[in-house]
Parts: structure tokens; sequence; C-alpha cells
């Protein structure tokens, strides 16, 4: 296999870095969530009738401000790996590593 061109590589590593900005545009999103999910809290006046599911409630909003949180920092994550995957790749091709270990 012939290595790639320097045009090729310049695509690869805009596409894995445009990935990464979608990855960081839903991260943001998750954020969102958690902070529409804490909105929707209630005072146990406000419950009303409502009293017998009142805690459970509270738990279940709770939790979903966790998970979207913790959404949010996981897309981050893979944002950021996607970077690094494509500054690893640009460097390394840079470099000519992958041509000195034969994996062209």
């Amino acid at each position: 296999m012939a290595p790639p061109t320097a045009e090729q590589v310049k695509v690869a590593t805009e596409a894995l870095r445009k990935e990464a900005g979608v990855w960081d545009e839903e991260s943001a999103e998750m954020t969102k969530i958690a902070d529409k999910a804490d909105g929707l809290r209630l005072t146990r006046i406000e419950a009303g009738v409502f009293q017998v599911i009142f805690d459970a409630y509270g738990l279940a909003i709770d939790q979903i401000i966790a998970r979207s949180h913790e959404g949010s920092e996981r897309m981050s994550e893979v944002g950021r790996t996607l970077r690094s995957v494509a500054d690893t790749y640009e460097s390394e091709e840079t470099a000519k590593v992958h041509k000195l270990k034969n994996i062209y």
C-alpha cells in the first residue's frame, strides 16, 4: 500500500477534528439537559397531592442531572481524543514514522 499523500493526511485529520467539534456540541447539549432537569424540581407544597412520589421524583431528577453531566464529560473526552488522534497522525506523518516502521 502506498503512503497517503499530504492532501489525504490533511483530509483525514480535518475530518477527525470536525467530528471532535460535533462531540463538543453534543456535550454542551447534555449540559443543557441537566440544567433543564434541575428546573423541574418541585417543593413539597408544589407537589400537592403527589406527596407519595415526592422523594422518588427528586431522586429521579438527581439521577438525570448526574447522568447528563457524566454524558457531557464523556462526550468532551471523545472530542479531545479525536483531536489527539489527529495531532498524533499528523505529527507521525510529518516525521515519516509510518514509513520507517513499514506500516505502508
